[in-house]
């Protein structure tokens, strides 16, 4: 029989949904409102809207006369307003934190730009009306309980409010909220998966130059704190000469550009990479462009050896894992004899303990193609590798990336799994909000779940940026020149990265955990002495009270991610833990090294 931890939870019956009344009437006396002249009083709903909802509005009487019913969401960024009148729903998305948006024939009240706008016919007056921002970055209006229309959605918005606008009519009614649901987590011991060596990314030289004193004091604690201890790194091509005496020269920076920004330059730091160590870091190291001396596997393995040497001697240790060559694509034949000169020339120079990963991909799915490429070395080679890139033609379906995750694991099962390059690089989702972070998490999640990763890198650690988008989906970290330069967050990427990255340790083990929901996904962790860690996303409309079976140390602290919270950290408390929707909550049973503190 198995063993389990039991913390048996029974729960009462879920309480009735909230509800809020509305009712206008053009009988009542209008109000003088500044800034807009005289209305009805609108009704505002007293609450901070979560990152996924669904909200409906049961009318009791709908009749507008020749005016229209406006129920309006609003955002720092942009929102929404869906407008329902006799005849039909209009819903139009608008951006409106640009001043570039004002015409310059007419100055507005404030600058507006119509994203998108879609409308439908009723064919009766409706008896109710329900808005639902999903995790698919989907938005949909039902009337009645049918969608009539979808868009897409990509950013936040933060409250809600009804207008009323006409000469005559009477419309009431409530609003209604979805009622919480009860939720049992089941954490198995005996299923183990995947031991866990990390989480980290690259951190450009270029910007880390940009720190000040005091910044780069802050960033090691950022470092520490969100466990964010693997290094990556793949340095100069083209310009580096054949003795590699310019590896750390600024000057011969390959440049890599984004937009108008400074470039964020592919180069070595040794002073970096000293300090990684001392901190108990780990450092990733390949090439991207090979240099023209080094293209031939044998000059190939003795320039990536002449790094391991320069990398001993100036920061103290060689690297611990190489990788064969960054996104870039190459006849089978010339990886297998890379591998096998690099195995055997590391071994031959005394880095044994150098590990290699396999050539990383772009793609899941051209990098499902290189483990067969790679299949003829495997012995040769310690871990797999891949980019995921791909994800982001599922955004609006993540479960339809699940297959591709699948294949991978079932190529590769003997091999740790490096997920060594994440971001979004997307034109079509290059904005700052939570929900976008949030689809980021499905995938953290189905990484570790379902292709079992041993770690997690997001592209960009720390990248020094002008135009702002490149930083908020590039990278985790931006330097701000406004204060002192310091590192700071450069979106919500940040804590849902970290939603996994700050509890999940190295030497972890994945469990099998499941919900009975399919959208809380729920990932599982136990240590050698007995730690636990178990990550819960809840990516349905619902709140979740969620009860836990399970075996072990209780859990003393929770952290939550959501728009609201970066990563807050509490005591758990007694009986059910609540998951609001689009909330990441981290249960762990230690507060970790150099971690946030309970307050």
């Amino acid at each position: 029989m198995k063993s389990r931890w039991i913390v048996a939870l029974l729960l009462a019956a879920a309480p009735a949904a909230a509800a809020d009344d509305f009712r206008f009437d053009t009988s009542d006396k209008k109000i003088a409102v500044w800034g807009r002249g005289a209305e009805l009083p609108r009704t505002y709903f007293d609450e901070w809207l979560p990152a996924v909802f669904e909200r409906t509005l049961v009318f009791r009487r709908f009749d507008p006369g020749g005016g229209a019913l406006e129920w309006i969401f609003t955002g720092d960024r942009a929102g929404f307003t869906v407008r329902l009148d006799s005849a039909g729903v209009r819903l139009t998305q608008r951006f409106y934190d640009s001043f570039g948006f004002n015409p310059q024939e007419k100055m507005p009240r404030h600058p507006e730009r119509v994203w998108q706008e879609s409308s439908a016919a009723l064919p009766a007056p409706p008896r109710s009306l329900r808005v639902i921002l999903d995790h698919r970055l989907g938005l949909a209006v039902a009337v009645d309980g049918q969608e009539v229309l979808r868009q897409t959605c990509v950013f936040d918005v933060r409250h809600h409010q009804l207008a009323f606008s006409g000469a005559q009519g009477t419309i009431e009614g409530s609003l209604e909220r979805p009622a919480p649901a009860d939720i049992v987590v089941r954490v198995d011991p005996a299923r183990r998966y995947q031991t866990m060596l990390g989480f980290g990314g690259i951190t450009t030289p270029m910007a880390w130059r940009e720190l000040s004193d005091a910044g780069k004091r802050r960033w090691w604690q950022l470092l520490r704190e969100y466990n964010l201890l693997l290094h990556r790194e793949y340095p100069m091509g083209t310009r580096l000469h054949p003795d590699m005496r310019n590896l750390d020269d600024l000057r011969d920076a390959s440049p890599h550009y984004y937009g108008d920004n400074f470039p964020n330059g592919e180069i070595s730091d040794f002073d970096y990479l000293r300090e990684i160590h001392r901190i108990g870091g780990k450092v990733l190291f390949e090439f991207w462009d090979l240099p023209p001396w080094a293209v031939q596997p044998e000059a190939y393995a003795r320039a990536m050896v002449r790094y391991c040497r320069l990398s001993r001697d100036r920061a103290g240790a060689p690297p611990d894992i190489v990788g064969i060559q960054n996104e870039r694509t190459l006849p089978a034949a010339t990886w297998q004899e890379m591998t096998t000169r690099l195995r055997d020339e590391l071994d031959r120079a005394g880095f044994r303990s150098v590990r290699i990963h396999m050539q990383d991909a772009s793609t899941l799915q051209a990098g499902i193609r290189s483990v067969e490429a790679f299949r003829p070395v495997w012995e040769k080679i310690d871990f797999s590798a891949s980019h995921v890139y791909d994800y982001q033609q599922f955004f609006t379906d993540p479960d339809g990336f699940d297959p591709l995750l699948r294949e991978f694991a079932r190529a590769a099962p003997d091999k740790p799994f490096l997920s060594t390059e994440i971001s979004v690089n997307n034109p079509a989702w290059q904005v700052a909000s939570y929900r976008l972070a949030l689809a980021m998490g499905e995938l953290y999640h189905k990484n570790l779940a379902l292709a079992n990763a041993s770690a997690l890198l997001y592209c960009w650690l720390l990248l020094n940026v002008e135009q702002p988008s490149y930083g908020a989906t590039r990278s985790l970290f931006v330097p701000d020149p406004a204060h002192g330069f310091l590192p700071i967050a450069s979106s919500y990427q940040l804590r849902v990265f970290g939603a996994y990255s700050r509890k999940i340790r190295e030497g972890m083990v994945r469990l099998e955990a499941s919900a009975t929901d399919p959208d809380l996904l729920v990932t599982a962790f136990a240590g050698a002495k007995g730690e636990g860690t178990l990550v819960m996303l809840n990516r349905s409309p619902r709140p979740l009270r969620v009860s836990v079976e399970r075996q072990g140390k209780p859990f003393r602290i929770r952290e939550t991610a959501d728009p609201y919270r970066e990563n807050a950290a509490e005591p758990v408390p007694g009986g059910a833990v609540a998951v609001d929707p689009g909330a990441i909550v981290t249960l762990a049973t230690e507060a970790g090294d150099n971690q946030t503190k309970l307050p």
